[in-house]
This record gives C-alpha cells, structure tokens and sequence, in this order.
C-alpha cells in the first residue's frame, strides 16, 4: 500500500468530544493505533469544549492507516477514561489527512485508484536520473565534465531520462542541499562522481552519509592515514536512499564512470538491493584500479 507524502498539513479536528478530567497522553496514543502509527507520533495540540485537535510527527503516512479510519478513531476515543464521544462525532482535516472521513463504501475504491497513481507514480520516478559531478575543476569549468555525456549516452540507451544536475563544490553541506533538492524535485536515481577519495578534500561519500546514515560502502583501495595526501584510510564508493531515490556514489574519472554504469543499469532495472549493487561496482571498479 503506498506511502503519501502530508505535505504540512499534520492535524487533524474531532468533534463531538468532550473530556472531563482525561488523560490527553492516554488520548494522543489511542488516537494514534486508530491510524496505525506509533504512540509518540500524535500529541494533542488544543482541546475546547466539544471538540480535540491532535498533529501527527510524520511528514508521511501509510493511505491504508487514513482512508476510511474515522470509525476506529472515534471509537477509540470514546474509550478513553474521561472522553465523551456524541453520536454526531465527525473528523476532519486539510490536505491527505481529510481522507480519513472517507465513507466505508468506497474505501476499497479510494485505495485501488490509489495505488493505481502510486506505482504509475513510482514508475516515472524510477526513471528519472540526475547526475552532479563534485571538485572545484568541473565548477570552475577548468575541466570538462565529461560524465553526464557518458551517462546520456549508457542510461539513455537503456530508457532512462539522465538530466544533468551540475557541478557542485567538494563541501558537505553544498552535497547534501543538492541532494535533497533532487530529491523533492522527483528524481527516482542521482549518481555523483567524484569526491570518493582519500584526500581530506573528498566529502562525498560523508555528505551522502548524512542523507541516508545506513549509507552502504565498498572500499576500493587503501592507503596509510598521514601517507602523502591521504587523511582516510580508504577510496569508497557508496550506494543508498532516501525516501524513493537511489543514491550511487562513483569516482570522478570518466574511464570508471564507464565501466560503472552498466552495473548501475542492470542492478537499477533487477532491482538490485543497495548492498549488491554496492559489492557489484566495487569489483568493476577495483578491476580498473589494478
């Protein structure tokens, strides 16, 4: 069943109810196994006379724990030691979370056309691909970048729609805003290249790091820390993901980017979970390093 995004739009009204002396922890929590969420995933914001307004802590939820869950809710409510429920009893909200209302007779209806959008949602996503090339050279246009025309060319032939996403700074926080961007922006894949390394400039593989801390790593090669240049002990690649889009993290060289993407393409259209895909590149890419 597909997650929806709530957009803000976090409380949700009940009324009909009135509370003499009830335990509005007590409340937030029954209110929050009626939707199917944890208990300290929903508090009580206001409580007037004859009706409760609770906000949910989570930016989305599950369609099948909102649509058509006002019966659940009220009656889990009227449970409540020192909750009241009127026979009237009603919930509302804006956005999503108004579905919650949704009639019992087309419930079953509300979530096949759901799901419908959803995986025709997710199939576009799927193929969106955007590449950012990191490392002051290709910002500063000293060097061409010649990775997005690599990536066009391999991924476009196996019908992926590659945008490019620029060149951005060997920075953490630049990577991370970027990222996200791309994220809210609907890209299903973004690949970066470059900054992967050993030297105290690289900061990719950290910045993806703090976008999806189960971030998965393969180490390419190693080196001694305090050796030359080198800060890290070793040259990774990672692969992860934050809500629906695939994150890849390949070196800056364009002979690597090559031999990489094919491995990109068939773990992406196998389905390939984030540690296979991972342990896939790296054979690929220590095999150019030899």
């Amino acid at each position: 069943m597909p997650e929806v995004e709530l957009l803000d739009k976090t409380e949700v009204w009940v009324r009909g109810i009135t509370l003499h002396g009830a335990d509005l922890r007590l409340l937030a929590a029954s209110a929050a196994q009626a939707l199917d969420l944890e208990p300290d995933l929903v508090f009580v914001t206001d409580a007037r006379d004859d009706h409760v307004v609770f906000d949910v802590l989570k930016p989305r939820m599950e369609l099948a724990g909102i649509v058509g869950r006002e019966p659940e809710l009220i009656a889990a409510l009227g449970e409540v030691a020192g909750a009241t429920v009127s026979v009237g009893a009603s919930v509302h909200s804006r956005g999503v979370l108004g579905m919650i209302g949704t009639p019992s007779d087309k419930v079953d209806e509300t979530l096949s056309r759901a799901s419908e959008i959803d995986n025709r949602l997710r199939s576009y996503v799927s193929s969106r691909v955007a590449v950012v090339s990191t490392g002051p050279e290709v910002v500063a246009g000293n060097i061409k970048d010649t990775n997005l025309a690599t990536a066009q060319q391999v991924l476009g032939r196996a019908g992926f729609e590659v945008a490019a996403a620029g060149a951005v700074a060997d920075n953490e926080d630049v990577i991370v805003g970027r990222v996200l961007r791309l994220v809210s922006e609907g890209f299903g894949v973004i690949i970066t290249t470059g900054g992967v390394g050993a030297e105290d400039k690289d900061r990719t593989i950290e910045a993806l790091q703090r976008c999806d801390p189960h971030l998965t790593t393969e180490v390419l090669s190693t080196y001694a820390v305090g050796h030359g240049r080198h800060v890290k002990p070793h040259v990774r690649i990672g692969v992860g993901r934050v809500e629906w889009t695939r994150l890849i993290a390949l070196p800056g060289p364009t002979r690597e980017v090559q031999a990489a993407l094919p491995v990109v393409v068939q773990g992406l259209q196998k389905g390939w979970d984030d540690i296979r895909l991972a342990q896939a590149l790296g054979e690929v890419l220590r095999a150019c390093l030899r």
